[in-house]
């Protein structure tokens, strides 16, 4: 129904309403409805205990800190502290849901076409992330070297990310060489291989939503 702009958009969106509504009612619904939609997605196990580790200390000690120095009587310290570590926990929410509905570069290609952005900016973030896996296997080759001159470099070794850096720099020229030998320049007009139109309906279901979040805002008293 929406594509991954339009999901983007909503989880921008929500988010600011979040931060700057102090309602735990609308947390709460919105938990419930990115809690139904993780579901639906068929998270695995495993990334639920990851959700469940990156979120359960930044929220207790949210909860805590306003619930132990916060202003004001015990109902009203609890309340906040409540809002403040739902808001937490539905950020983290919010964000896995979009992790798990869009891959980055589908989103980027996305952004591209519907935002309008820079090809330059595109591909460059696109290279980043391709590079990551070949970051790991270069940082494996450069310890497995200095090994076999009797040199240890571990992670907080400088001279270790400082051989990773000059790697980097190769890569990234040759890079700029294989575009440029693929006809890419830039600020050029370019043709795209798949087209990614907003959908209509997606607008209509984060019209929706919103207007829900502010009608549940309107009549929620906590």
């Amino acid at each position: 129904m929406m594509n991954a702009s339009q999901r983007l958009y909503l989880a921008i969106l929500l988010s600011f309403e979040v931060a700057l509504t102090r309602s735990l009612t609308l947390n709460l619904a919105l938990f419930v409805l990115f809690f139904s939609l993780l579901l639906f997605q068929k998270v695995s196990i495993k990334r639920w205990m990851t959700y469940l580790a990156v979120a359960t200390l930044p929220t207790l000690g949210t909860f805590w800190s306003f619930y132990l120095f916060g202003v004001g009587d015990l109902a009203s310290r609890t309340h906040f502290g409540l809002v403040m570590g739902s808001r937490i926990l539905l950020f983290i929410l919010i964000s896995a849901w979009l992790n798990n509905s869009v891959t980055p570069t589908v989103l980027l290609q996305f952004l591209q076409q519907n935002l309008k952005l820079s090809a330059t900016f595109t591909y460059g973030i696109l290279a980043a992330l391709n590079f990551v896996p070949r970051f790991k296997e270069a940082f494996k080759s450069i310890q497995a070297a200095g090994l076999m001159r009797g040199e240890v470099l571990t992670w907080y070794t400088p001279s270790l990310y400082f051989k990773a850096i000059v790697q980097s720099i190769n890569w990234s020229e040759m890079m700029a060489m294989a575009m440029t030998a693929h006809g890419f320049q830039e600020g050029a007009s370019r043709s795209a291989l798949k087209s990614y139109p907003y959908q209509k309906a997606g607008f209509v279901m984060i019209g929706a939503l919103l207007i829900s979040t502010f009608v549940l805002l309107k009549y929620s008293s906590f």
